[in-house]
């Protein structure tokens, strides 16, 4: 090991446990931290300038956003089984609803899981806002059809937890799918390899 790289290990070092301290930060409180804070976090890491500390910051901003990102995007079939089966089931009746919604949670759970764009989530991420009105609209469309209001609210959250249980559920097929070309890719990857030898 070269004297560059016995200088260089400690500070990659501090600079990981640096991340870490601030991967507890929500990203509103990491994008106002100032002059002060940044040199109270740095006290307890010496090998670290201004610059290694404003790109550990970025770093870690950045994997915080990208994360919210992949969160929000697992979401997103729930939020359009939610609107399908109120759409449905107000234009219909409320068993054809449940079963557009389970039919549309089923397809939309499976290609989100293999299916990720950056660019068009933040549209998408829009559809949460439509569902809040669409349970409303549901919950008065089932109370004016003779519904008691028990009945109604028992109804409303039955779809509420519903949608996510069959959400875990209908995760399960494509997961297996994708961890068996993986498993078989790793396998076909060491004979190849293996070969070669």
């Amino acid at each position: 090991m070269s004297e560059k790289d016995s200088q260089i290990s400690p500070q990659l070092e501090q600079g990981r446990l640096l991340a870490r301290r601030l991967y507890d930060f929500k990203i509103r409180q990491l994008e106002k931290l100032n002059e002060q804070d940044r040199k109270t976090l740095l006290a307890d890491f010496p090998l670290l300038g201004k610059k290694e500390y404003k790109d550990v910051l970025r770093q870690v901003i950045e994997a915080k956003k990208a994360e919210q990102i992949q969160v929000g995007w697992s979401t997103i079939p729930h939020d359009i089984t939610v609107l399908v089966f109120v759409v449905v089931g107000v234009l219909t009746d409320l068993r054809t609803g449940i079963v557009a919604g389970i039919g549309t949670l089923v397809l939309f759970e499976s290609i989100f899981q293999v299916y990720f764009n950056r660019r068009i989530y933040p549209q998408l991420s829009i559809l949460v806002w439509f569902t809040y009105p669409a349970y409303i609209l549901l919950a008065w469309v089932l109370y004016t059809r003779g519904l008691e209001w028990y009945w109604v609210a028992l109804t409303i959250a039955v779809a509420w937890a519903g949608t996510f249980l069959f959400g875990i559920i209908a995760r399960f097929p494509m997961q297996l799918i994708m961890r068996g070309r993986a498993e078989a890719e790793a396998k076909h990857k060491a004979q190849t390899m293996g070969g070669q030898k």
